[in-house]
């Protein structure tokens, strides 16, 4: 009873992680771990928690929960349609192909609902660009951003990154950096920072 009462508790903390926008990286992995261990416990609305938690997983990058918590899931789960196509959307993040990532998001409520997601992956996004650019085209910038309601939201990110936007372009870099800084704008095809990028 006491274990079932735990159970129940860690999927009622998981599902109100979801609705307020935070996160508990452990607790979603003990959850994981229970399903492991006892297959007998997976049931369709099991299968959607797990869903729920690859996906919060998924906003932590750079870090690697998300890795972590693939490791946990039988083959049953990871065989599953969705976890599929969390799977190629990390994927999709991890190799930089942000232009396809906000394309393939809009198909499933999982990510376009889930709170904070699209401002996670744009937080990823925006590390990613600071260790690959030190000037970037504006137009380029944006695309790799998503979309956005209107040009209000891009000056917010890039005020919040403490990137300076000049004329077309956008400097990336570090303060210091501009002081003898030539007037070149690096065009660099996110393809060739895909293999060096890849996090796995």
């Amino acid at each position: 009873k006491q274990w079932y009462q735990r159970r129940v508790r860690d999927i009622d903390y998981l599902k109100f992680q979801v609705e307020h926008g935070f996160y508990d990286g452990d607790a979603n992995l003990n959850i994981l771990k229970l399903y492991q261990f006892s297959p007998d416990l997976i049931t369709r609305s099991s299968i959607d928690n797990v869903h729920l938690v690859l996906v919060k997983a998924l906003m932590q990058l750079p870090n690697s929960d998300y890795v972590f918590c693939r490791a946990q899931l039988s083959q049953e789960m990871i065989d599953d349609i969705l976890t599929k196509k969390i799977e190629s959307v990390a994927t999709l993040l991890e190799t930089c192909q942000f232009p396809e990532f906000w394309n393939v998001i809009q198909e499933e409520k999982i990510f376009t609902e889930m709170v904070g997601f699209v401002e996670a992956a744009r937080k990823f996004i925006c590390h990613v660009v600071q260790l690959t650019y030190k000037n970037i085209e504006a137009d380029f910038l944006m695309q790799l951003l998503g979309p956005m309601e209107d040009q209000s939201d891009f000056l917010r990110i890039l005020a919040e990154n403490k990137w300076d936007l000049n004329g077309d372009s956008v400097f990336v870099g570090h303060k210091e950096e501009m002081v003898e800084q030539k007037e070149i704008i690096e065009k660099m095809p996110i393809e060739v920072v895909t293999p060096i990028l890849a996090i796995r």
